[in-house]
């Protein structure tokens, strides 16, 4: 992968008006926490599948200007939106981000402009649009602010405002799994006609064989020799505390697992109640945090886990599943409807809100190696359906719907 280098040094203009554009604002390390995440990771792929297939220049990839990128996988020169004024709080933020963004957009007007996630998306943009609607969590039953008081609740407000109008205007919809296009025509009434279905793939260098430095990576890191790994966020639907306390049954029954969560989690919403679930945990010294890990070193974390484990409630899709799959890792998992579409039969499933289920699943999967290597198997099999190139041309070829340009290189 390009080291990042300076996101604000001088590149080419805006191509002319058949290009489509890329939100890669996921790339960067300081972007709504989706470094480190599903998203992030999403968008360093799809940056590299367009590489793979488009057309040379016929995908611009756009972060904002001085950014500081946590990877750059782009061979196509990065475009640059302005950056804003910060400060003002972050309902003031958002408000000028939105209104900086599209007023870029609607100066350049690319043939199509594809937003990577719906939270990422403007109100309005004046060319049209494509966006990947990985969840509908703002607009569930129940949805609530991340955080009590007035200020949380109208972002909460102006944010699901937002994801509503820019979903509503989009040419097209990109969601990753048939559990989510489902749940988004049920939820928002979209009609199921505007809604590609383009399951996300592991990056290539999730694989099985051990490399060179893995063991030196996992030791600089402070990981240890045995654990279970959750990768991710903190949302209140990842449900960490649950995770936790299954960890700590587990623990009780074996001596040397430890638990490693990887990713933003002490400082997402959910931050607060992990830490304290944490702490009253009786085996806590066994938790290990790593925060952000830069892209090149998660094949190694992945690799050097007995288990990968999520307590989720909802998903859209669940790219560590497939990223563990690839890399011969057994899954335990709740069964999350997204989670049963994406795993099948290649991971252990348990019910959700079930922590002694997950506890003891989890020591079934640590005690029985044979069972274990049966779940590494049929994780080999699935992931190998999926491919990032794959992605890429299928969501291609959505803009090429919309916009009516030639993307997809010849033979792609």
């Amino acid at each position: 992968m390009a080291p990042s280098g300076d996101s604000s040094a001088p590149r080419p203009a805006p191509r002319a008006a058949d290009a489509a554009w890329f939100d890669a604002r996921g790339l960067q390390r300081d972007f709504k926490e989706h470094a480190g995440r599903g998203i992030g990771s999403y968008v360093a792929s799809l940056v590299r599948g367009f590489d793979a297939v488009a057309r040379p220049g016929a995908v611009r990839p756009f972060v904002e200007r001085g950014a500081s990128l946590a990877g750059n996988p782009a061979r196509t020169p990065l475009l640059f939106a302005p950056s804003w004024p910060r400060g003002g709080g972050r309902l003031a933020s958002l408000v000028r981000q939105q209104v900086a963004l599209a007023a870029w957009i609607g100066r350049h007007r690319p043939a199509v402009v594809h937003f990577a996630a719906q939270t990422d998306a403007p109100w309005r943009v004046a060319v049209p649009s494509v966006v990947t609607v990985h969840d509908v969590v703002l607009h569930r039953a129940g949805a609530r602010p991340e955080a009590p008081g007035r200020a949380a609740a109208a972002r909460f407000a102006i944010a699901r405002a937002i994801e509503r109008r820019a979903i509503a205007r989009a040419a097209r919809l990109v969601v990753p799994s048939e559990v989510s296009a489902a749940e988004l025509a049920a939820t928002l009434g979209v009609d199921r006609a505007r809604i590609a279905v383009v399951p996300e793939a592991p990056a290539p260098w999730f694989r099985p064989e051990v490399g060179p430095g893995d063991e030196e990576l996992r030791r600089r890191l402070g990981l240890p020799e045995r654990y279970l790994l959750h990768p991710g966020g903190s949302d209140e639907r990842k449900r960490l505390p649950a995770l936790v306390a299954a960890f700590d049954r587990v623990a009780s029954d074996d001596a040397s697992i430890g638990l490693v969560l990887t990713g933003p989690v002490d400082r997402g919403p959910g931050g607060a109640a992990l830490r304290s679930a944490i702490e009253t945990a009786a085996a806590r010294g066994r938790i290990r945090t790593t925060g952000v890990l830069a892209e090149g070193e998660m094949p190694a974390v992945f690799r050097g886990a007995a288990a990968l484990v999520l307590a989720t409630r909802h998903e859209g899709f669940g790219l560590p599943v497939v990223e563990a799959f690839a890399s011969g890792v057994p899954v335990v998992a709740t069964a999350a409807p997204a989670v049963v579409e994406v795993a099948g039969e290649a991971a252990l499933l348990v019910p959700v809100d079930e922590p002694a289920a997950l506890a003891d699943a989890l020591c079934r999967v640590l005690r029985d190696t044979a069972f274990a290597a049966e779940l590494r198997t049929r994780g080999l099999e699935r992931a190998s359906r999926l491919d990032e190139s794959a992605v890429a041309r299928e969501t291609l070829r959505v803009l090429e719907q919309v916009s009516g340009a030639s993307l997809l290189a010849p033979g792609a």
